[in-house]
């Protein structure tokens, strides 16, 4: 059996076997390969063009691993595939590892020793490390260079969500049953399918398992086949992460202690400025912050009121990992992650909060600039935030979200908003922010729900057309307003424009 690669991988593959001391060009992918089929291959890869070079099946794997790979590639396929099946399986998974190939040698600048180094950490076998492990083993995030383009309204010209000198900011509004849902998460699969993995807090529970409810039952499988994304229901699941970290400096812990303490004061209001500084002091006191140890130092410090109720709540529900079980948190955003809080019922403190910590983790220790190549911004992972209006009250206290909205763009990092209401996306006091202004695309479902000052505001003009069931109002930055059927989940299954 042959292959044909793909230019790209072909040049890659041309410039660079002979750097790394590898045989042949085949041996250099044969890495790729395996290192694919360990990982998986993202469910929106795909291979740009068949213009590159041809190598044999057996110069790739010699005689002695061609059973191993075809087993390995059942396996991953969850069937015996056929020969047509195997081939284009293989190629694939060619294609995706050497594209891995070639983003951690961009990763290292073609340092020859620490992208071998890289590859010797990714090969490790064994359960997952812990905090107290090596955090260098960690491979650095997958990064999507390409432009992403995704269909907003059936007959309006794709969108390029990463195009440079835009921020990416989105909001969606809509009452219940308008659609709203539905175009998210069909946004969620155009990108999905491009490559891009997203954080998707589900706030409501829109993606919980309801066999009662066939329908969304449907909406469920083909969103979760669509994407490949993982699934969290929390309290009977806990997430694998712990948000809290101490600084390398004593100067940077009092900083992160403080921040903590802030965040806890701004979704749990009726914190005074005492059990602030009780949080602030007890966690600065930590060498291995994580929530479990939080609260039994404020116990222990002898504060009883609020601080100590809202800290232990997060640590009995067991919503974080401890600091000695965490996995890092670059592992864990390795692929898309759908967090349902559902469960919290109408606990929307201990909810936000829990948001409002992942947040501030990423935006802490991800915040590396990402340069921009061929007018593209790069991405890495789309923050999603359903439900938004329950942290958007809260926002302007903590300028969590504001800060994100406005710099998450260049750490490849964006941010998506969806509410009920097109008027929640402004925050008030200290900090506030207009997300409905802000946004590089806004798509309102319910224009009808706002006065005509409000329309000024949020669509930039007013709206006299009434929008039928379905229909939403698209408003993107420095264009005109566009009206029209939504893409939906259910009925366009995150197609691509070259799709249709």
């Amino acid at each position: 059996m042959r292959i044909k690669t793909s230019a790209e991988v072909g040049d890659f593959l041309e410039a660079n076997w002979s750097r790394v001391h590898a045989p042949n060009k085949a041996v250099f992918g044969r890495a790729g390969l395996f290192l694919a089929l360990g990982e998986g291959v993202p469910s929106g890869f795909k291979s740009k063009d068949s213009h590159g070079i041809e190598l044999a099946e057996e110069t790739i794997l010699g005689d002695d691993l061609i059973s191993v790979v075809r087993a390995a590639l059942n396996f991953r396929n969850g069937a015996t595939l056929d020969e047509n099946g195997y081939k284009q399986a293989f190629r694939l998974y060619f294609e995706y590892g050497c594209h891995r190939l070639k983003q951690i040698w961009d990763e290292y600048n073609g340092d020859q020793t620490m992208f071998t180094d890289a590859l010797i950490k990714l090969a490790r076998s064994g359960p997952e490390p812990t905090v107290g492990d090596d955090s260098s083993s960690t491979p650095p995030l997958a990064v999507v260079e390409h432009a992403v383009r995704v269909k907003l309204l059936a007959d309006i010209e794709p969108w390029t969500i990463n195009a440079a000198g835009g921020n990416c900011l989105t909001v969606i509004s809509g009452k219940p049953g308008s659609g709203k849902s539905q175009l998210a998460l069909d946004l969620l699969a155009q990108i999905s399918r491009q490559g891009v993995r997203f954080l998707f807090f589900d706030l409501k529970g829109e993606l919980e398992d309801d066999p009662s409810n066939p329908q969304q039952t449907e909406t469920r499988n083909n969103f979760f086949q669509l994407t490949g994304a993982k699934y969290i229901r929390l309290i009977s699941e806990g997430l694998p992460i712990n948000p809290l970290f101490r600084g390398k400096t004593e100067a940077e812990n009092a900083q992160i202690a403080t921040e903590v303490a802030s965040l806890v004061g701004a979704f749990a209001p009726q914190l005074g400025a005492n059990q602030e500084r009780a949080i602030r002091d007890s966690f600065e006191s930590l060498e291995r912050p994580d929530f479990q140890g939080l609260a039994t130092e404020l116990k222990q410090r002898g504060e009883e009121g609020v601080s100590l109720a809202i800290l232990e709540k997060i640590s009995k529900f067991n919503l974080f990992a401890r600091a000695d079980k965490a996995q890092p948190i670059e592992r864990w955003l390795s692929t898309s992650q759908v967090i349902d809080f559902k469960p919290l019922g109408n606990d929307n403190e201990t909810k936000t909060l829990a948001v409002a910590f992942i947040l501030n983790c990423i935006m802490r220790q991800l915040n590396r600039a990402l340069a921009v190549k061929d007018g593209i911004q790069p991405l890495q992972m789309i923050l999603f935030v359903d439900e938004a209006h329950l942290l958007l009250p809260k926002e302007g206290k903590s300028g969590l979200l504001g800060s994100l909205a406005r710099q998450g763009r260049s750490w490849g990092f964006p941010v998506w908003l969806a509410s009920q209401d097109a008027d929640a996306f402004l925050t008030k006091g200290a900090n506030a922010t207009d997300f409905a202004e802000l946004a590089e695309c806004g798509i309102h479902f319910s224009p009808q729900t706002l006065t005509e000052a409000e329309q000024k505001r949020v669509l930039g003009q007013s709206l006299h057309k009434q929008l039928q069931k379905g229909e939403a109002v698209l408003r993107l930055s420095g264009g005109k307003l566009h009206t029209g059927s939504a893409r939906q989940l259910w009925r366009d299954k995150g197609a691509l424009a070259e799709d249709n």
